[in-house]
């Protein structure tokens, strides 16, 4: 059967998601593997769509096709999410319609599952018979386990193709709403009490949802709040993952974004990100905004500031979007104020949410308010933490040098109190009679603390 491999990193063959795609390739001889480097050549078959032709072709005649991606920021390359809008444009759904999918990423399992979720999505939307992903850590390949994982995974594959058989769609069409949001007059406007305050949008139209949701909430304060509209930038393309920036935080690109962030967005006490939703997803611009902040690789910027989101569009029939956008600074002790939406259709509901999160954005930053993490947060500093100082070091030395400089190895296994008086516990509680009494009185000595603080005024 053919196979035709869509490969989503920027490095094109050089890429450890493609040596996944060539592993596969030279266990299964009896298939014919096309490849073809869409984030690498992004640039080009843009503009030359002869280039795209050929890759629908391709497609078109395959019997299955691999989405091989590296995961960044939480989803796949802004690159990756630029040809999937170019699908869209160019009326080029069809070819994909009845072939079979699967997807295979690398990473460091940092919010790897929304970008599965996203492409599952993806697959549904465009009548792909989806039959599951393969979420490699990015050296699995050197592990055996990891390559018997991956040759199982890719024989079910191929066999779902010749079985022809017909996995369950997770992802309903979307259902979108014809409807226009009416800001209504401000009566009481917020105070910016000092506080930066910076929007950042992708919205190319002016009468959009978007566009009014912007314009309301500009209006909700005395003084003027900073705009940046990302296509009013000079950004020449996403993120490389050249990882040059390792060392010292500077990006190889020549272009205006690392100068923007570093003057408008670092110094803002306050982010709100403003976008409109298609496609399941927000655009491939905004995806670029997220991306090419890895000139800082994993240092928390965000760190001690207030962030929300206005969003138009059908958020929540795209569930791994609230996790993106929880996710994606949560980890960096950062409080989410709220999400605004439009999905709603209720005029008052929306005004309300948008003056609510003028309202709260300075009022939690005057009082340095952040949220406790949830697991999404605690969950991506330890991976970070983890990775950071062990098989990242070398090349994220900035980061290094920053997590060291800031006490974010807070590896518990370095308290030695607790080491001693755990090893201690359990050597007393191989003796029965101590194990009895000891878990007989656990849930007291436990609650007692936080009892004493409780009552205490």
């Amino acid at each position: 059967m053919k196979i035709t491999i869509l490969n989503g990193s920027p490095k094109g063959n050089e890429s450890i998601t493609m040596q996944y795609a060539k592993f596969v390739q030279k266990h299964f001889p009896d298939h014919e593997f096309i490849y073809h480097n869409i984030s690498q050549k992004i640039k080009r078959i843009e503009k030359n769509k002869d280039i795209f032709d050929k890759i629908i072709a391709d497609v078109e005649s395959s019997d299955g096709v691999i989405w091989s991606a590296p995961v960044y920021t939480l989803f796949v390359p802004t690159q990756y999410m630029r040809f999937i809008e170019l699908i869209h444009e160019r009326d080029a759904v069809k070819a994909f319609k009845g072939k079979y999918a699967t997807v295979i990423t690398t990473s460091i399992h940092f919010y790897d599952h929304t970008a599965h979720r996203y492409m599952n999505a993806i697959c549904d939307d465009l009548g792909m018979n989806y039959t599951g992903y393969f979420s490699a850590e990015m050296n699995d390949l050197l592990r055996s386990s990891g390559r018997n994982k991956l040759l199982i995974f890719s024989n079910n594959f191929f066999n779902s193709i010749e079985n022809r058989t017909k996995p369950q769609k997770r992802f309903q069409p979307i259902v979108k709403k014809n409807f226009i949001f009416k800001p209504e007059k401000t009566l009481k406007r917020v105070d910016l009490k000092g506080k930066k305050v910076v929007v950042v949008t992708d919205n190319n139209d002016q009468e959009s949802n978007t566009a009014k949701m912007i314009g309301k909430f500009l209006d909700s304060f005395t003084e003027p709040v900073e705009l940046v509209n990302l296509r009013e930038i000079n950004i020449k393309g996403g993120c490389l993952g050249c990882l040059s920036c390792g060392y010292d935080n500077v990006c190889v690109y020549k272009d205006d974004f690392t100068s923007m962030y570093q003057s408008k967005i670092l110094p803002a006490d306050i982010v709100i990100i403003a976008t409109e939703l298609n496609l399941r997803n927000f655009s491939a611009k905004l995806k670029e905004f997220y991306d090419r902040r890895f000139f800082l690789n994993h240092r928390p910027e965000y760190k001690d500031k207030q962030y929300g989101v206005m969003v138009s569009g059908p958020i929540d029939q795209m569930p791994y979007m609230d996790d993106f956008f929880q996710g994606v600074v949560e980890w960096q002790n950062t409080n989410i104020v709220g999400i605004v939406r439009d999905e709603s259709c209720d005029q008052d509901e929306i005004n309300r949410g948008i003056q609510q999160l003028a309202e709260n954005c300075i009022s939690f930053s005057e009082t340095g308010y952040c949220q406790p993490p949830t697991f999404l947060g605690v969950g991506g500093k330890k991976v970070f933490r983890d990775d950071i100082w062990g098989q990242l070091r070398s090349v994220c030395q900035a980061d290094y040098r920053y997590y060291k400089n800031n006490g974010l190895f807070n590896f518990p296994q370095t308290k030695y109190k607790n080491r001693v008086f755990n090893s201690t516990i359990m050597l007393l509680t191989k003796i029965p009679g101590i194990r009895k009494k000891f878990y007989k009185k656990l849930n007291k000595v436990i609650y007692q603390p936080h009892k004493k603080i409780a009552e205490t005024r």
